[in-house]
């Protein structure tokens, strides 16, 4: 039997009269790095009424106006022409929401070195933002009580902008196409960590499929540097790569084309695909014709939800929290978001 060291009858009594150490709050384990919400433009959208609604420029009608200037001699009559027209777009701002009672008892009996409301308060507030960091990539408005995310907006482009890599490994000559196609300019890349990990060993010690055997290439595109942290990131063009857990495992497929109407949803079964996208920031709210996350119905200046205290709900001894955020992705200009669909997780190939 181990000894007390003195006095008491063993090492066990001794211990009945101390505690173990309490840590308060919890350390974070549940990660997911680069939400898409914390990266895109926002814009506060309050009284929007029905709906968002922006215009266009049609190129058919650009290029007829462009068509119909006309030299003309000194003397010569005039002539009038009527060409112009625009492309209507529209988004509704969508409600999500969390929330939870609080039970008095829990609060008043259990609290000691926790505050259990700030805690609820403060998880609450991870879940709907990681929610709606998903949703803007993959929510659409086929699904009722959504909003158009990143899929779906790239759904309705065509050509170099919505690009179908069929199932096989990123073309570094298709990720050149679409960035080209963003005549606005492209920000931002958005890898899945999957795509990403192809890419660094690409870079680093693979090298290039469709290069002679055993050489290396030329990686003047691609390049190694640091953030604003330090932190390293690597970048294509001058444009960082951002990589996100919130671009996962997709069902192949769907939702590529702008004929269609299926959702680009997350991987359930058959063959594991993934997306990359081309991201060019602006504030549509400001008429500049970038990506933006808008969102209403706070009463702060950036306050990103708005918050419902419940002193006391009815049946329960218990208080309430609720969070609710009412927004929806603007696009202002197609070229803005680029899109490369049915990414293998095979090696990069140039």
């Amino acid at each position: 039997m181990a000894d007390s060291g003195g006095h008491w009858d063993n090492l066990a009594a001794a211990q009945k009269l101390t505690q173990s150490m309490k840590i308060p709050g919890v350390i974070e384990e549940d990660i997911k790095r680069n939400n898409p919400i914390e990266r895109v433009a926002v814009g506060q959208a309050a009284h929007t009424g029905l709906k968002i609604e922006w215009l266009r420029e049609q190129s058919a009608s650009v290029t007829a106006l462009e068509d119909a200037v006309t030299e003309a001699s000194i003397g010569e009559q005039l002539s009038w022409s009527e060409e112009v027209d625009y492309d209507e777009k529209e988004a509704t701002l969508q409600r999500s929401y969390v929330q939870r009672k609080l039970d008095h008892y829990v609060e008043g009996i259990y609290g000691t070195y926790n505050n259990y409301e700030a805690r609820l308060l403060l998880e609450c507030e991870k879940a709907i933002k990681r929610k709606i960091g998903a949703r803007l990539i993959y929510a659409d408005d086929n699904t009722s009580g959504q909003f158009n995310g990143i899929h779906a907006w790239a759904r309705e482009t065509s050509g170099d902008l919505n690009i179908d890599q069929a199932e096989a490994g990123l073309s570094l000559l298709n990720l050149r196409t679409m960035v080209d196609a963003m005549k606005h300019g492209c920000d931002e890349l958005w890898f899945p960590f999957e795509i990403m990990r192809r890419m660094d060993a690409a870079y680093q010690e693979k090298g290039f499929v469709g290069l002679a055997t055993g050489t290396a290439g030329n990686l003047g595109y691609i390049t190694l540097g640091y953030n604003e942290l330090g932190k390293r990131v690597l970048f294509w063009d001058a444009i960082p790569v951002i990589r996100t857990d919130f671009l996962v495992a997709e069902n192949q497929n769907v939702g590529l084309t702008s004929t269609s109407t299926d959702v680009r949803t997350v991987y359930t079964a058959d063959d594991k695909q993934y997306s990359v996208f081309g991201i060019k920031h602006g504030n549509v709210l400001a008429q500049q014709p970038g990506l933006t996350y808008a969102y209403g119905g706070t009463e702060g200046m950036g306050d990103f939800y708005k918050l419902v205290r419940f002193p006391e709900l009815e049946d329960y001894d218990a208080g309430g929290i609720r969070l609710v955020n009412y927004g929806a992705v603007l696009l202002g200009s197609s070229m803005c978001l680029g899109r490369i669909a049915d990414i293998e997780d095979v090696a990069i190939v140039v």
